[in-house]
């Protein structure tokens, strides 16, 4: 268990810290196959909703959401290097403080052992994820690092001592899955109507 969340803690921070599109979407689908033996890790014992949910959590976090980032950057014409409104230097930094901070707080939880890294990794997740959304200039980051902060709070919530609970997690896949798709959408139509994916740009439009 420690060693599945150091390794999903690590492809996390790759994802927040790269300056490349590809690598990043493959940490990602990594991340996200992962993140699918949690259930099975996290069970007594094998069980068919364990295994279900796994199998969904691969199909969607490991499969189908890389596969549509990579079919938007492909489509789109998207370069392959990240552009960010701080420098790499700055962002690793930054990640890096919010590392420290996410594992500082969770040592004030009451949480102890693998719970207390697991609430960590997850909480160091969720702060990378809105890192990339707040400071990456191309919708598709933004979208990458939503992913990121979503596979942060499965993870947090699996330390926290939350039970699996089948129907709640395939909801919150499918919930997850259609939002991706829908922006891989929306990235489309602002390309073809603005020919570029440059979200500061479109924050100067105006009536």
């Amino acid at each position: 268990m420690n060693t599945l969340t150091v390794l999903l803690l690590l492809l996390g921070i790759h994802v927040a810290v790269t300056d490349r599109i590809r690598p990043a979407i493959r940490s990602l689908a990594l991340q996200g196959i992962l993140l699918g033996f949690l259930p099975l890790a996290d069970s007594a014992g094998s069980s068919w909703r364990a295994a279900t949910l796994c199998l969904a959590t691969v199909g969607v976090k490991g499969i189908a959401i890389p596969a549509i980032l990579t079919r938007a950057t492909s489509r789109l014409g998207i370069g392959q290097e990240f552009e960010s409104l701080i420098s790499t230097k700055a962002n690793i930094l930054t990640t890096g403080a919010l590392a420290l901070a996410a594992f500082l707080a969770c040592s004030r939880f009451g949480l102890s052992g693998s719970d207390e890294l697991g609430a960590a990794a997850g909480l160091t997740l969720i702060f990378s994820g809105l890192l990339m959304m707040t400071t990456r200039v191309k919708a598709v980051s933004q979208v990458i690092g939503f992913v990121v902060l979503e596979n942060g709070i499965f993870l947090f919530g699996a330390a926290s001592g939350s039970e699996f609970t089948l129907p709640i997690e395939l909801g919150i896949f499918l919930d997850l899955f259609v939002a991706v798709f829908l922006m891989g959408i929306l990235m489309f139509k602002i390309h073809r109507t603005f020919t570029h994916m440059d979200v500061r740009k479109i924050h100067t439009l105006k009536d």
